[in-house]
């Protein structure tokens, strides 16, 4: 009979649990949704005053567990440690609550189970600790750091390559201003910086990965540059340079450390400065590894201005004579030179001028031949000055060399007009189609229709009225409507869907 008692009592205690245990199955959302949908599931459990929460992934691998007094998803009232898990089950972050309120040790996980955050929180919210960042050159992360919160303030960040004894930059805020120590490689403290005014400093940048120093410069209390060093990657000194009162230098070195230019600095007594004088002053490019431009100096006076490209080849050289372009030399990556183009009264004569992606051609001061290319060197648009040379015959090509529109522009008295007056048209399956006569912006009359960046838009002039239809990107209409040519307020705006621009021919987003 005793044994009976026990066998009933053992199975109300576990029919008892099984119907306290609640499922609620949710979305990606988190919102309540069917067993069939759900990519999340809950159980909670009663526990004295509180309810054990355990939320799993759709596999069934726990995803968060801790005790709550509201279990109301994403407005859970927890109370105690809760812990969050990845849907490989490693531990992502651990937290402690206290009536739903953040106190005390909370920690976060990376993927591979690395802390990255550790810190206590306070009863006025506020928080102590460390972040740690960890160095992943796969994902362009080039150097360990760790920062150090006071009251939630980061009081000291530190970024260093592999051994955070060595080389290694620190940033420590101070009595309400920030200082930056550095240190080389062997971790011998080199100087610092600070957010103060009025003091001299060190200012050091490094290479990364593995960490080197770059460079270092040294400030003189009125912020000018008193001493500055430059390292190739491979630790060479390959530039220096001193500044005093009255005079200086800067010294350019190769790998080998032999000595390709040096340049002298002379006072100004009209700037109150130092001056470049005499010799080659070589710039590098932001990292400090590849040459940027080279300045040439003689008696005070610039003469030669070299630029490089980003793989270190030179691309131009200008020629300058009391401060007057007087030439220009273009090259191209193989060292060739590709056009030499004159200057007069220190404007472009004659010659080619290659900006970019475009390149310009003048003869006798006159632009006559313009020529734009896309990123893959195709070209995209041209003009050319007719034979009378009042008027420029331009054309606007597709990616696949096909012709999207022609214009006939008239030159203004003042040369190019911003306001843009042509007769256009326009190409359909490379055959002409739409015309247009368009006069300081406004359609005149004919039919035009532009593409732009979300869509297209059609302008036809009709008597006073421009008509006007707007499309969207999948090509439907999305505004049907009139505008009165001559008395809009906006006349000028170039924001205006009414007006046309030159460069809405060359907007062709395709």
């Amino acid at each position: 009979m005793k044994k009976l008692f026990t066998s009933a009592l053992l199975a109300l205690v576990l029919s008892i649990n099984v119907y306290a245990q609640e499922k609620t199955y949710f979305d990606e959302n988190w919102e309540k949704t069917t067993q069939d949908k759900m990519e999340y599931y809950r159980e909670t459990t009663p526990k004295g005053k509180l309810t054990l929460i355990k939320d799993f992934y759709k596999n069934g691998t726990l995803q968060m567990e801790g005790l709550a007094s509201d279990t109301t998803p994403n407005n859970e009232v927890f109370d105690g440690k809760v812990t969050w898990y990845t849907p490989e089950g490693k531990i992502m972050n651990t937290s402690t609550y206290s009536k739903g309120k953040q106190i005390g040790l909370s920690q976060i996980y990376d993927v591979t189970g690395r802390v990255i955050e550790d810190v206590v929180y306070k009863a006025d919210g506020t928080f102590n600790g460390k972040s740690y960042g960890y160095k992943d050159p796969e994902n362009e992360i080039f150097y360990n750091s760790i920062s150090v919160y006071e009251n939630s303030t980061p009081s000291q960040t530190i970024i260093y390559d592999e051994d955070i004894k060595g080389i290694r930059s620190e940033s420590v805020l101070k009595g309400g201003s920030y200082e930056n120590r550095y240190y080389d490689e062997k971790g011998k403290y080199i100087g610092s910086s600070t957010s103060e005014s009025g003091k001299e400093s060190t200012q050091v940048d490094y290479y990364y990965n593995p960490m080197r120093v770059s460079k270092i410069d040294k400030y003189k209390s009125d912020g000018t540059i008193k001493e500055s060093v430059i390292y190739s990657q491979a630790g060479k000194i390959i530039q220096e340079q001193k500044l005093g009162k009255k005079d200086g230098y800067k010294t350019t070195y190769d790998e080998s450390g032999k000595k390709i230019a040096h340049l002298t600095y002379q006072y100004d007594k009209e700037s109150e400065a130092l001056k470049p004088f005499d010799g080659e002053d070589y710039q590098f490019s932001y990292d400090n590894t590849a040459i940027s431009s080279i300045d040439v100096y003689k008696n005070g006076e610039a003469i030669v201005n070299k630029i490089f490209d980003e793989n270190g080849k030179m691309s131009s050289e200008v020629f300058l004579k009391e401060g007057s372009t007087q030439e220009i030399k273009y090259y191209s990556p193989e060292g060739k030179l590709k056009s030499t183009l004159t200057y007069k009264d220190d404007l472009p004569y004659n010659g080619i001028a290659y900006d970019g992606l475009s390149e310009r051609h003048f003869k006798d001061g006159v632009l006559v031949h313009l020529k734009a290319y896309s990123e893959e060197k195709k070209l995209r648009s041209e003009k050319k000055l007719n034979a009378k040379q009042d008027a420029y015959d331009g054309t606007i090509y597709d990616q696949k060399g096909g012709i999207l529109y022609t214009f006939n522009q008239l030159l203004s008295e003042d040369g190019d007009d911003y306001n843009f007056t042509g007769q256009v048209v326009q190409y359909l399956k490379g055959k002409p189609g739409n015309k247009a006569s368009v006069k300081g912006g406004i359609i005149q009359s004919g039919k035009i229709k532009l593409k732009t960046a979300d869509g297209s838009k059609e302008l036809e002039r009709s008597g006073k009225w421009i008509l006007l239809k707007i499309y969207n990107e999948e090509g439907k209409l999305v505004q049907d409507t009139k505008v009165l040519a001559e008395t809009r307020d906006d006349y000028f705006s170039v924001m205006n869907q009414a007006i046309i621009l030159e460069d809405d021919l060359h907007n062709s987003f395709d």
